[in-house]
């Protein structure tokens, strides 16, 4: 109990040193100082401290050789802190400003990175997230050697189904509100802005049920032509997935159709 209460006392006491040894390095003059405290802090994984000494030298050393050093390692402590909107705004000021340096590479994959961890859940607006993309792809297409560049294309891969997700979910949304036209032509422009996409088998199907609902609830002299493009929406969904998990159901409407042309046949 003893051993406890004279280790506690000395984390006490230590902390207590440290703190005031930081507030004395604040109210230095001049940035020599702090600039090495700032570096220690850094190292030791202490950001906060670091970030606002950094913060303080900046303005101090605006032109110097120490310039490219500071705006570096602010910009990271800020990373560090999770402060990702500030640390993409000042990686990209550093890349602007020291474009020849040798520490650009990663201060550029950084300013991706940052842009990335702002990128929102797919259910909110995704403008950031298409920043982050092209922010990313820029990366690549500068450094496709860089030791970053496969991290990045794995990046870019999670960034474009949360983008493909957030379309698809605002596509859909027209089915669920029962707007099935608008759901058909919001679906036919998702399909071509991503025609890779693992949502297109649904959206397919999606299609052919709007296009069947908006048929048995049109007048009788629509039906006809709308039931018979319900069959080659079918007809293409089965072209292409021939497998589906959807089938079954659209198989149902197909066949429903197919008696319906009949019945107007006779």
């Amino acid at each position: 109990m003893i051993k406890l209460f004279r280790y506690n006392l000395s984390l006490v006491l230590l902390l207590l040193f440290s703190c005031s040894e930081y507030r004395k390095i604040l109210k230095k003059e001049g940035y020599e100082e702090k600039l090495e405290a700032a570096i220690k802090y850094y190292k030791e994984e202490e950001y906060f401290k670091a970030s606002t000494l950094f913060k303080d030298i900046k303005p101090l050393v605006k032109g110097s050789e120490e310039s490219e050093i500071v705006d570096f390692y602010f910009a990271y402590s800020l990373y560090n802190l999770k402060q990702y909107d500030l640390s993409a705004k000042y990686f990209k000021g550093f890349i602007e400003l020291f474009s020849r340096s040798d520490n650009v590479t990663e201060a550029e994959y950084l300013y991706s990175i940052s842009l990335y961890k702002e990128s929102p859940n797919s259910n909110l607006d995704q403008s950031s997230t298409l920043e982050a993309i092209s922010a990313m792809q820029n990366f690549i297409n500068k450094y496709p050697y860089s030791d970053y560049s496969k991290d990045a294309n794995t990046i870019i891969d999670e960034l474009q189904i949360k983008l493909e997700t957030k379309n698809f979910e605002n596509a859909k949304q027209y089915y669920k509100t029962r707007n099935y036209k608008s759901a058909i032509i919001a679906l036919d422009n998702f399909e071509s802005d991503f025609p890779d996409s693992s949502f297109n088998e649904e959206g397919s199907y999606l299609k052919i049920l709007s296009q069947y609902l908006i048929s048995i609830n049109s007048f009788e002299d629509l039906q006809e032509e709308r039931h018979k493009e319900t069959i080659n929406l079918y007809l293409n969904f089965v072209d292409k997935y021939p497998k589906s998990s959807f089938l079954a159901e659209a198989e149902k409407m197909y066949v429903e159709s197919l008696n319906l042309l009949t019945k107007f046949a006779e």
